[in-house]
């Protein structure tokens, strides 16, 4: 019996899935993650990048350092600067250690730093112009140089032109960077010269005129005013008087005059000398630098008081005399004092202006050996 054979068919279903819609809500936090971008690149990243530019610049003015321009790309820092070779790697080090404020507290916030240096092309600065004063002071065998000098090369210039006539050189100039005018240079070095030749006096750069005055020996006087003329300018030149050195017996006189005209004044009792004496005492003074000699301050009171402690008054303000002019630049040995009291009168001394009188001061001039 033949076995009939079945053919079996065996089925199998597969299930499709069918494609769901994307939800807008799936894309939800990249959209979150886009604004916050935005939201820093407008407005965090700018504040930051100011911050760090500002403390970076900050620090690096603290210490005195050139820095012309300081960028900065986020927390990238670039510095272009003026600065010597040496003095990079401070500004270096200065800009990568700067700290700022985070919510961490304080930290470095430069990521980077880089140091440009470049080299200046600015022109030169042109200097503001004005008038300088200068002076030339011949003292005793040396001299004195005060006021303004526009600049260092002009001051070295300066003394090395007076070192060609002094040896004594006393330098109190004052070197301002500015210029001063196109005179100035010739007018200092006829000063220079000018001054060599005198005893005593200054020449003096007004700024617009040069002025002499100053005592010198007769045969010195062509001298002097050929250096003067040389100025040529006649614009440049201002008062000019140098007196000829003359003998005691005329030193003696004019000294008389002007004790006559007007008299030193102390205080009652003392020989303290009042205020405002100064204009007679620089008088006397400029006279002493004319005259050869020796000086004696003679002092003379009235015969009111006790005539031992009259004569220690007239001592004691004759030497205030001699103090006072040696203050003003006479030397020390060319002056003496000496006290006479009430011992010689040249008025009456029972009236008041004849006690008025016989309170003096006399300066008497001896020929020195």
């Amino acid at each position: 019996m033949d076995t009939v054979k079945k053919k079996t068919t065996r089925r199998y279903w597969r299930r499709t899935a069918k494609r769901k819609p994307l939800w807008p809500w799936g894309i939800a936090p990249l959209a979150g993650l886009g604004i916050l971008f935005l939201f820093g690149a407008l407005f965090i990243a700018p504040r930051i990048e100011a911050e760090v530019r500002d403390q970076v610049s900050q620090r690096i003015d603290a210490a005195g350092l050139p820095a012309m321009d300081v960028r900065s790309d986020g927390q990238g820092v670039t510095i272009n600067t003026l600065a010597q070779a040496e003095q990079e790697i401070h500004i270096q080090a200065l800009a990568a250690s700067t700290r700022c404020d985070t919510w961490a507290g304080q930290l470095a916030c430069p990521t980077s730093v880089e140091v440009r240096r470049i080299e200046s092309q600015a022109r030169p600065a042109v200097l503001r112009s004005r008038p300088h004063q200068f002076t030339v002071e011949k003292i005793n065998y040396g001299v004195r140089l005060s006021g303004e000098v526009p600049n260092l090369e002009e001051h070295d210039r300066i003394l090395g032109v007076a070192g060609q006539h002094f040896d004594d050189i006393t330098d109190a100039l004052t070197i301002s960077n500015e210029s001063a005018g196109a005179h100035f240079g010739q007018a200092a070095d006829r000063a220079l010269a000018v001054a060599s030749h005198l005893k005593s006096g200054r020449a003096s750069w007004s700024g617009e005129t040069l002025n002499v005055d100053g005592s010198a020996d007769a045969g010195a006087i062509a001298d002097i005013e050929a250096q003067y003329a040389a100025l040529g300018n006649e614009s440049l030149k201002g008062e000019f008087n140098v007196r000829s050195l003359f003998d005691s017996q005329r030193c003696a006189a004019d000294f008389d005059q002007i004790l006559f005209n007007s008299s030193i004044r102390f205080q009652s009792g003392s020989a303290s000398i009042d205020s405002g004496n100064d204009e007679l005492l620089d008088r006397l003074t400029e006279l002493a630098r004319s005259c050869p000699g020796k000086l004696i301050v003679q002092g003379h009171t009235d015969s009111h008081g006790d005539a031992d402690q009259n004569q220690a008054l007239s001592l004691a303000r004759a030497a205030a005399v001699r103090d006072a002019l040696v203050a003003r630049g006479i030397e020390e040995d060319r002056v003496a004092a000496a006290g006479y009291g009430e011992s010689q009168p040249i008025a009456d001394n029972s009236t008041s202006a004849g006690r008025a009188k016989n309170r003096r001061i006399v300066i008497a001039v001896e020929e020195m050996n």
